[in-house]
């Protein structure tokens, strides 16, 4: 079934139309003129066949060559003429071979083109016994209309592949955006990992130095600062491997402020800074937190913090809701709030959704962002904590 739906949706070579079109046109004219049995045109027979397909079928060389098409099936249209056939629908092999000069080839070559094939129509027109006057407007209008139809194809087709190659430079470009988004969000998360290392690190350096003063006085405090050192050197390289599995920095990344690494302690100052702002926020924290990671506190409240920014460009002055909740397991965060129409959070090519997601990533967790329901956004973020 794929390969079958692959071959439906793989575009026809260019060749193979034409040489459709070129077989089509000359089953048309052939069983069409084949037919006639009229005074005083010759019957058809063996060589007009022959003449037919000499027609026809250079047309499926039509983008390759279209003025040596043009030559070759006006020449054997005349000879067509010239053995007293019926010129019939033949007509239009020469037509359609001047419309593709006229589509193939600047414009000058396309007037230059209406030399060969219009006294090549005008012969075809006084065989039928036209007035002078009318055979030239005859081959006036219908090589006005071949050079003009073939022009504008010429310059649809130009305008399609300009538009191609701009969609194709906006593909790139946008690809780039998104990776140098996606290298700055890893890079911000590596610079507040650092500080939660370097925490830690100042912390097992303290308990070190604790326990090798107590040593010999007080074993049990010795023991409970190694132990702290212990519990605190695997929770920073536990953080240490999270980080190095997700990023592959380039050397020319750019200059990235060092930041502080808050927690959820500090979750209720940022909601009322982003209550003086205009939104109405109720914060709601189900705990304990204080056992958690800092790594783990930061991306939860890094994508709270998200979240509410969101809220804020997109939706404007309504009201949030902003929950945490620690469960055996896991911890959920969800920001919702009810206004009633609220765009795509992130902004453009949602930069903004990206830098959560990474964020989620980093700990194994999911994140997901919807419209709810009954009107509104909401956001969720779901971390293991085990």
């Amino acid at each position: 079934m794929d390969g079958a739906r692959g071959l439906m949706t793989r575009p026809v070579p260019r060749w193979a139309v034409d040489a459709g079109v070129a077989v089509l046109v000359f089953l048309m004219m052939s069983l069409v003129a084949g037919g006639f049995r009229e005074q005083p045109w010759r019957w058809f027979d063996g060589w007009a066949y022959l003449l037919t397909a000499a027609i026809c079928l250079p047309l499926a060389a039509r983008r390759r060559a279209p003025l040596l098409v043009l030559v070759v099936i006006s020449a054997a249209y005349l000879v067509y003429l010239a053995r007293g056939y019926l010129p019939g629908l033949h007509l239009w092999g020469p037509v359609l071979a001047l419309y593709s000069v006229a589509a193939m080839t600047t414009p000058r070559t396309s007037l230059a083109s209406v030399v060969v094939a219009g006294p090549v129509l005008y012969a075809g027109a006084a065989t039928l016994r036209i007035p002078p006057v009318g055979a030239i407007a005859q081959t006036v209008v219908i090589c006005g209309v071949a050079v003009v139809l073939g022009g504008l194809s010429r310059q649809l087709a130009q305008r399609n592949r300009q538009l191609a190659a701009a969609t194709e430079e906006l593909r790139r470009e946008h690809e780039q955006q998104l990776e140098r988004a996606m290298v700055s969000e890893r890079l911000r998360i590596a610079r507040e990992l650092h500080d939660v290392i370097a925490h830690h690190m100042s912390v097992i350096s303290m308990q070190a130095g604790l326990a090798a003063y107590v040593f010999d006085s007080d074993p049990a405090t010795a023991r409970t600062a190694v132990g702290t050192v212990g519990d605190i050197s695997r929770e920073s390289l536990d953080d240490m491997r999270r980080v190095l599995n997700l990023l592959r920095l380039p050397e020319n990344s750019g200059e990235v402020e060092f930041t502080s690494a808050p927690g959820l302690n500090q979750l209720p100052e940022l909601a009322e800074r982003i209550r003086g702002l205009g939104v109405a926020v109720e914060l709601a924290l189900t705990g304990p937190f204080g056992d958690l990671p800092s790594a783990l506190q930061l991306t939860v409240y890094r994508v709270v913090q998200e979240a509410m920014t969101n809220v804020m460009k997109h939706a404007g002055a309504c009201r949030t809701t902003v929950t945490v909740r620690r469960e055996p397991a896991r911890i959920i965060a969800r920001v919702e709030n009810d206004a009633p129409e609220v765009a795509t959070p992130g902004g453009g090519p949602g930069y903004g959704l990206l830098g959560m997601r990474e964020r989620a990533k980093l700990y194994g967790g999911q994140l997901t962002a919807a419209a709810r329901p009954d009107g509104g956004f909401a956001v969720e973020l779901v971390l293991p904590t085990v």
